[in-house]
């Protein structure tokens, strides 16, 4: 496995673009392209690309401009359809990843046929000075009420997190995934497949992917030797009742349509507090962005349609994916939750 296309999703994302493909350009890999995909940015993101395409680089750069806005899903399948690349390699325009960390990636997957995606070390970097204080993701944890969480998020910089081996996900700001993988699990047919779902537009759509994938049996793993960087910026900053929407609504979409009732039923009572706790807090921040994510609920039939498929042509069942992988809520998670509005 040799070939890597690195996608890069852009909307406005001028103030962070440039440090991302300087980044990309210094990997040290033969074999990689780099294609950013623009959602009709109207800042001056689309010049600092062109700039930057003129200066000398290592790797080729594609610029690819939508007319309009197909939120990170849409525009994400259509960069994933056109690669024929081994793996993708998915970067947030706010994310910078070190030169021999795709190299690392590649001989994780090499070492593990049926790993379908690598979750590097991610730093979280402060918004002024780009300078990492503490880890940002090791990965995904999956919680008994069905909140997800970002291993080793908050600790301090230098630690490796919890270790390398295999996690239950990763990360979509940063990481690697086998193409393989992303076309066994996808949904329709060629030439309009869709790998993130695109109903989703933005957000939960890693941990969709990660569900996915674990039920066709494929793993995924933590590489601490891989290291990247992550601001947690991007959209956030520029429309937050949107933001807010997608993320109370897709993670309703995503967790139901996973799993249907049924599933959750078992789970009824914490996973019943999750959501009133979540429920409050969207309500007392913004009535406005609930009621969207309320509205964004009409999506949930096709969402349970979905995973109903999914289910079906599952190899390692639903039920023995969740006995593995959830893990009860970490002591004190409800304090610090409070404290920052369950965002």
């Amino acid at each position: 496995m040799r070939s890597v296309t690195a996608l890069v999703v852009t909307w406005d994302s001028a103030a962070d673009i440039e440090r991302c493909l300087a980044s990309l350009d210094a990997v040290e890999h033969d074999q990689l392209e780099v294609v950013v995909l623009d959602n009709a940015s109207t800042d001056d993101t689309v010049a600092r690309i062109e700039a930057f395409r003129r200066g000398p680089r290592r790797h080729p750069l594609e610029l690819v401009r939508f007319p309009e806005n197909l939120g990170f899903c849409g525009a994400m399948n259509r960069g994933i359809r056109a690669s024929s690349a081994d793996a993708v390699l998915f970067v947030n325009p706010d994310a910078t990843i070190a030169p021999d960390a795709l190299g690392i990636m590649l001989r994780v997957l090499g070492e593990h046929p049926r790993c379908g995606s690598v979750q590097p070390r991610v730093l979280r970097l402060t918004s002024d000075e780009g300078v990492p204080v503490t880890l940002d993701t090791t990965g995904h944890v999956l919680t008994r009420p069905r909140l997800l969480l970002n291993r080793g998020s908050g600790q301090e910089a230098a630690s490796q997190g919890d270790g390398p081996g295999e996690v239950f996900g990763v990360s979509g700001a940063l990481a690697l995934h086998r193409r393989e993988m992303l076309d066994d699990v996808a949904h329709g047919r060629a030439p309009q497949q869709q790998y993130l779902h695109e109903d989703l537009v933005a957000y939960f759509d890693d941990v969709d992917l990660d569900l996915r994938a674990r039920q066709r049996g494929w793993t995924a793993w933590y590489a601490p030797e891989a290291v990247g960087a992550h601001a947690r910026a991007g959209a956030s900053r520029r429309r937050r009742r949107r933001v807010r929407a997608l993320n109370l609504s897709n993670h309703l979409l995503v967790i139901v349509g996973n799993e249907g009732v049924r599933s959750l039923a078992r789970d009824a009572g914490p996973v019943a507090a999750l959501w009133l706790l979540r429920l409050l807090a969207a309500t007392v921040r913004s009535p406005i962005a609930m009621l969207l994510a309320i509205a964004r609920l009409r999506l949930l039939p096709a969402a349970l349609r979905r995973g109903r498929r999914d289910r079906a042509r599952a190899v390692i069942p639903l039920a023995e994916v969740l006995e593995r992988w959830c893990e009860p809520l970490p002591r004190g998670w409800l304090r610090a939750a409070v404290r920052r509005g369950l965002r």
